[in-house]
């Protein structure tokens, strides 16, 4: 059993009216999401240029970081040779000083021996000082007027 429909005119300009109010309803759905995805291409884009401009200022950063690196390489290894150049310093310094320490100590031992020579000889000292004092410018007259010196004389010059 099957129905008859029936299309009068005024189904049929409702038909249409309802078919236009679709189509509009759908023309403005697609009018929207055309602006979105319009919209999210222009920000692709930008992003594209942005990302390009980025990886120009990288390459430069990467430039610049490489310059700096080399640099601070070459700053390590002066600063590594010059080190190893203070190092070696500070043991010649520590051998110099040890060898200076121990020339102290002889110079204080050797001091010491001659500062106790010096007081056991201060007594003769001051004895040929007294001596000194009694002899009268007559006597050294009489040494020179002399041709030949007795041994006695002699032997008191050599000691002197």
């Amino acid at each position: 059993m099957r129905k008859s429909v029936f299309t009068t005119p005024k189904s049929y300009l409702s038909f249409l009216a309802m078919y236009k109010d679709l189509y509009k309803k759908k023309y403005d759905e697609i009018d929207v999401q055309q602006s979105s995805i319009k919209s999210g291409l222009d920000k692709l884009l930008e992003a594209t240029v942005g990302v390009g401009e980025m990886k120009k200022m990288l390459q430069i950063e990467d430039q610049k970081l490489r310059v700096a690196s080399d640099e601070t390489n070459k700053l390590i290894a002066t600063l590594t040779i010059e080190n190893e150049a203070a190092e070696k310093k500070t043991i010649e310094c520590e051998a110099t000083k040890a060898g200076v320490i121990t020339q102290k100590e002889n110079i204080s031992v050797e001091k010491e021996n001659a500062d106790r020579d010096l007081k056991a000889a201060m007594p003769f000292v001051e004895a040929a000082e007294k001596a000194l004092s009694g002899i009268k410018p007559n006597d050294i007259t009489e040494l020179k007027a002399m041709k030949k010196l007795h041994d006695v004389g002699k032997i008191i010059l050599d000691a002197v």
